[in-house]
C-alpha cells in the first residue's frame, strides 16, 4: 500500500514538472513571437527566459517578477498553463558566503531560520520552508539596506552574521 502512494505522488510530481516544462517552452516560443525572447525555446527557465519574461511584464505595465505568474501566462495567452514556483537555487542564495560548501540539511535550517527572523523583524511573510525564493531574496535585498549592507540578496558573510545566523 505505501509503494502504491509513494508511485503515485511520484507521478503526480513527474507529470506537473511535464506540465511546467510545456509551459516554459509555450512562453518561450510566445516571447519569441513578440520579439522579446531570442534564445532556444527549450522548455527550461533560464536567465535568457527570465530576462525575457520581466521585458514582456515591463512593456505590459505587469508587476515585474521574471517569473512565469498566473497573472503573465493569462496576458500571453497560455492555455492551461502551470505557474512555475518563485524558488531560487539554494546555491545561488548563498554564493559568496561561508555556507556554500554546506551541506544541504545545513543550507536549508539556516534559510529556514533566516526566514522566522526576517518575519520577525518585518521583513518577511512567506513560509518558513527552508526553502529560497524570490519574495525571501527580496526581504533580503530590504533588510540589507536598512542595515547598510550591499544589496545581494544573497547569505553573504555580513548578512549572515547581521541576522544572527553565525557566530561573529
Amino acid at each position: 500500500m505505501f509503494q502504491r502512494i509513494v508511485l503515485a505522488i511520484v507521478f503526480s510530481l513527474l507529470s506537473l514538472a511535464a506540465r511546467a516544462d510545456e509551459t516554459v517552452l509555450a512562453t518561450q516560443k510566445k516571447l519569441a513571437q513578440l520579439g522579446f525572447y531570442k534564445g532556444d525555446a527549450d522548455g527550461q527557465v533560464g536567465s535568457q527566459t527570465s530576462a525575457a519574461i520581466r521585458r514582456y511584464q515591463i512593456a505590459e505595465n505587469l508587476k515585474v517578477t521574471g517569473e512565469l505568474n498566473r497573472q503573465t501566462l493569462q496576458q500571453l495567452g497560455i492555455p492551461g498553463a502551470v505557474a512555475m514556483p518563485a524558488y531560487v537555487a539554494i546555491a545561488d542564495i548563498f554564493k559568496g558566503g561561508p555556507y556554500l560548501s554546506a551541506g544541504p540539511e545545513m543550507q536549508v535550517a539556516v534559510v529556514r531560520q533566516a526566514q522566522k527572523n526576517l518575519k520577525l523583524l518585518g521583513y518577511y511573510s512567506g513560509p518558513e520552508d527552508g526553502m529560497p525564493s524570490g519574495g525571501l531574496s527580496s526581504a533580503l535585498k530590504v533588510w540589507q539596506k536598512s542595515a547598510g549592507f550591499r544589496q545581494t540578496g544573497r547569505f553573504d558573510e555580513n548578512t549572515l552574521k547581521g541576522l544572527d545566523l553565525m557566530s561573529n
